[in-house]
């Protein structure tokens, strides 16, 4: 599994990313309001239901270049610049925002942002790979 897993790193880490999204999405339009009570006065419905609609599209994107049989370099990219926004928007809501959050949000944030950060490594990993194996 291992083996199957580290050839194919990125088409995984993509697809991967892609169906986190989805569930993400779902999570933040059925279960807004209470979220949102969580995160603090600055996470309304209406802001988390902004989210989750940009997670239904950044997950069918991530799945749609996952799917293909070598993921453009191009798109990868994009994913890889569109999570190094989002880590760098984190920090700025940590920074900025702190104080319309609650402590349980700002833990959300860092680790949301932690992570994001980790599976943009992998993607940079991945698609290094992908490109010496084009070389090779």
């Amino acid at each position: 599994m291992f083996a199957t897993l580290n050839r194919n790193l990125l088409k995984s880490i993509m697809l991967a990313d892609g169906v986190f999204s989805l569930v993400a999405a779902a999570g933040l339009f059925a279960l807004s309001g209470p979220i949102g009570s969580l995160v603090g006065p600055l996470a309304t419905p209406a802001v988390l239901n902004g989210f989750a609609a940009f997670f239904l599209v950044w997950g069918a994107f991530h799945l749609a270049v996952g799917r293909q049989a070598r993921p453009s370099p191009a798109a990868v990219r994009f994913a890889i610049a569109g999570d190094g926004l989002w880590v760098i928007g984190s920090i700025a809501v940590l920074l900025f925002g702190r104080s319309g959050l609650t402590l349980t949000g700002i833990g959300l944030i860092a680790v949301v942002a932690v992570a994001v950060a980790d599976i943009l490594l992998v993607k940079q990993i991945g698609l290094g790979r992908q490109q010496r194996a084009a070389i090779a």
